[in-house]
């Protein structure tokens, strides 16, 4: 009796121990099939919960210093805090590098919104597309510390903290001197996947301010009902409408769209003050700055109307030459292919023209599958692994080339 007793307890161990082996196999923690591509998104989540824009983005470039510490990763900040890595090719260092760059700052972080979130597809966070730019160079610098990637020619990483199209800042000017000076340049956008940004048109964003409130209406609130009752809201769309009417007006080498239009009120009173935000662009530079031209004299033209009127320039890109970026494109579209990503081109305004009118063929390429939203960015999850294998094939094919 005994005897079947042990048989039965011995079999009835092993069925656990097979069983233990089972659970723990199918429920054992999966390694992840691009960890590199986890971490770039893991990356541009927090980047994008970082407040932005500031000054300087402070805060912004200190999470990227310290990513790159902690891949030991040798790194330098410039008198006005840009972060610039130098990556070495297979030869040591070479004398013209590669230029891949990218801006910190995003216009659209909400302290709310732009707090990430995750589902089984997508990522979603106010700003996180601005943020997939930084996260994107970070992947760069540690698949090129891990040993993983290696390329024919040095490669120069720049975080920029100012914007591009910053009229007041040169984001390139360091480019400019002939030791730093690179042989081609490739800026990293956020959307869509596989777009090559061709600097053929320039463009100009200004805001206009209207603020109908005089010394004689602060001092007396009916004198202000009087007077605004609306016509500052009216001037504002009259404004807006005869923009609209100029751009269907001049031809297709030109576009004038209304970027924002807002009427400002307080406490329940009439509006007293309005802004209108406006997007030119133009493959022609005459043709550019004479439609600038055109908005300063009309915005003068309804200050009788609207004393205290202004107009700000708050960005500026100058349109290039595409035909000096064609091998460029060429080899981008190369790289697409060879990844099966369907590739196409977007001729707007792309901060590539600075560098293009500096002698050094650049253009920008989008990394990830997603919509860029006012509240919210959406990002395919599944879409980043494949942008970023299309940066590192870009990278190896450009570097790969003898003759620039």
């Amino acid at each position: 009796m005994n005897f079947f007793i042990t048989i039965k307890n011995t079999f009835l161990r092993s069925m656990n121990s097979v069983s233990g082996r089972l659970h723990s196999f199918f429920h054992r923690p999966r390694k992840s099939a691009a960890p590199l591509a986890d971490r770039l998104l893991a990356d541009a989540l927090l980047l994008g919960e970082i407040p932005s824009p500031t000054e300087r983005e402070e805060e912004r470039a200190v999470f990227v210093a310290e990513r790159l510490a902690s891949l030991s990763i040798p790194h330098t900040i410039d008198a006005d805090g840009n972060i610039l890595v130098r990556l070495h090719g297979r030869g040591g260092r070479s004398a013209e590098p590669l230029l891949l760059f990218t801006g910190l700052g995003s216009e659209r972080w909400n302290s709310s919104d732009s707090l990430g979130r995750l589902d089984t597809r997508y990522a979603k966070g106010a700003g996180l597309a601005d943020a997939l730019g930084p996260a994107a160079l970070l992947s760069v610098a540690e698949s090129h510390n891990s040993g993983l990637s290696f390329w024919e020619r040095d490669i120069v990483l720049l975080f920029s903290v100012f914007g591009f199209d910053d009229p007041s800042k040169d984001a390139f000017s360091p480019f400019a001197e002939a030791r730093y000076k690179p042989f081609a340049a490739l800026g990293i956008r956020g959307f869509p996947l596989g777009a090559i940004f061709s600097p053929a048109w320039g463009s100009y964003r200004v805001e206009i301010k209207l603020c109908r409130e005089t010394e004689e209406e602060q001092k007396n609130p009916k004198v202000q009902e009087k007077n605004a009752g609306g016509n500052l809201t009216r001037t504002l769309v009259n404004m807006a409408s005869g923009y609209l009417e100029g751009n269907s007006e001049a031809g297709e080498d030109l576009s004038i769209s209304i970027r924002r239009i807002e009427a400002r009120t307080l406490y329940d009173r009439v509006p007293l003050e309005g802004v209108l935000e406006l997007d030119i662009e133009s493959s022609n530079r005459e043709k550019l700055d004479g439609t600038l031209e055109w908005i300063k004299a009309d915005v003068e033209k309804y200050a009788s109307e609207v004393p205290a009127s202004s107009l700000r320039v708050i960005s500026n890109i100058p349109p290039a030459d595409p035909a000096r970026c064609k091998r460029l494109a060429e080899i981008l579209e190369k790289a697409a292919k060879s990844l099966k990503i369907k590739h196409e081109e977007h001729s707007g305004a792309d901060s590539s023209s600075f560098l293009v009118n500096m002698g050094i063929p650049a253009l920008s390429i989008g990394l990830a599958v997603g919509r860029a939203g006012i509240d919210c960015d959406i990002v395919e999850i599944a879409s980043v692994e494949k942008g970023r294998l299309l940066l590192e094939r870009c990278i190896e094919l450009i570097t790969g080339e003898e003759q620039w």
